[in-house]
């Protein structure tokens, strides 16, 4: 979302950001979010809201979801809050778009539910590959990163409540991966391994080893959320393997990562698209078994190599080295900027379709509805 706000501003527009205080943790991000800061007159309001409402919500998570009442049920409880705080701070900003990159947990929920109650358009742009397990699609403008996104999306169309809404129409807006990746020029032969924080680390440290053994160079990048006692394991187990580097994904840019290697393999995890994305050969290899394999469909769109065991990784590497190209259509179904005058500009791109709608003016790419076909795409595909 930085680059879609920083290309607002480059166009004279005033936009207030607001995150929760912990992940305010660097002096960037302090400078850039006014932090979530509730009054006395917030939280008063907000017990009252809980007073007349919170037997009834308990009565509704019990029939439903019994579980939710030990483990979230200040969540739901705290949804009141947040209520009250965005319609305070909404009405004092007044703006023309509200905007959020994730439409699913409680607090960009309760921001969406207010401003669809004062009825100001609400906007929502992809950050990460999204699942069917996510709610309807309920905002004014969607700007997905490609057709992928928006099949899934509808998908979810059950996923909401029975009861009628005040939301509006969705009006999807094909705009491409918006994470900035740099694309890898030189190609090293170095093996990128992406770990997942649900991965077996025996098996992960088997699988390191052989490649290495294989005489292959690698680079082993865990996942952020990884629990602290795998990464020590990870960094014991590495140590004095001069053939293993390690990437901290809290110190290293997923694009810095990707210059540093040639391929990379992982298990369900969107760096196969983000990979692709920097002309790096994502290759999907399970170190642990999936619930749902394969499952944003990687392997089945022609966007990564499948492979069932550590001799076919390196086979798939060996058949490859020198001349990957990705498949441009398989890539251009997760990103539709993939290879246009748009890629690389997808922040610009968002940030000219909200002033344009803002304006009344026609936008640069299609718009339709969730349910329809798709009436346009970027253009300027280069060849």
């Amino acid at each position: 979302m930085a680059e879609t706000v920083d290309a607002l501003r480059a166009k004279g527009g005033h936009v207030t950001e607001i995150a929760h205080r912990k992940v305010l943790n660097t002096t960037e991000r302090k400078q850039r979010y006014i932090p979530f800061t509730f009054s006395i007159l917030d939280v008063f309001k907000s017990l009252i809201l809980i007073f007349r409402n919170g037997s009834s919500l308990y009565k509704e998570i019990r029939e439903k979801h019994p579980a939710a009442i030990d483990f979230y049920l200040d969540n739901f409880f705290g949804v009141y809050t947040y209520l009250i705080y965005f319609h305070r701070v909404l009405h004092q900003i007044n703006p023309d778009f509200v905007i959020t990159a994730n439409d699913h947990n409680s607090s960009n929920r309760s921001l969406l539910a207010v401003a669809h109650y004062l009825r100001i358009k609400t906007v929502y742009l992809q950050h990460a590959s999204v699942s069917t397990l996510f709610p309807a699609l309920r905002v004014d403008y969607a700007f997905l990163d490609g057709q992928s996104a928006w099949d899934t999306y509808k998908q979810c169309e059950p996923n909401q409540p029975v009861s009628g809404r005040n939301v509006p129409d969705t009006q999807v807006i094909l705009s491409g991966q918006k994470k900035h990746l740099r694309v890898n020029e030189s190609m090293t032969d170095v093996v990128g391994v992406a770990l997942n924080a649900l991965d077996d680390a025996d098996a992960a440290i088997e699988f390191v080893e052989g490649l290495a053994a294989n005489g292959r160079k690698v680079c082993v990048r865990w996942h952020p959320g990884q629990p602290e006692r795998q990464i020590r394991r990870y960094r014991a187990a590495f140590a004095y393997n001069k053939m293993v580097e390690l990437s901290d994904p809290k110190k290293e840019p997923v694009s810095d990562f990707f210059l540093r290697i040639g391929y990379v393999v992982a298990g369900n995890s969107s760096i196969h698209l983000e990979a692709a994305l920097a002309g790096i050969l994502p290759i999907y290899y399970e170190l642990t078994p999936a619930d749902i394999p394969d499952y944003y469909g990687y392997v089945k769109h022609g966007l990564s190599r499948f492979a069932k065991t550590l001799d076919e990784v390196s086979r798939l590497i060996e058949a490859s080295e020198g001349h990957h190209k990705p498949d441009v259509e398989a890539v251009r179904y997760y990103s539709s900027t993939y290879l246009t005058d748009w890629d690389g500009r997808e922040g610009e791109l968002v940030a000219e379709c909200l002033q344009r709608l803002a304006n009344g003016q026609e936008l640069p790419v299609g718009m339709s509805g969730l349910g329809k076909s798709f009436d346009g795409s970027p253009t300027g595909a280069l060849t």
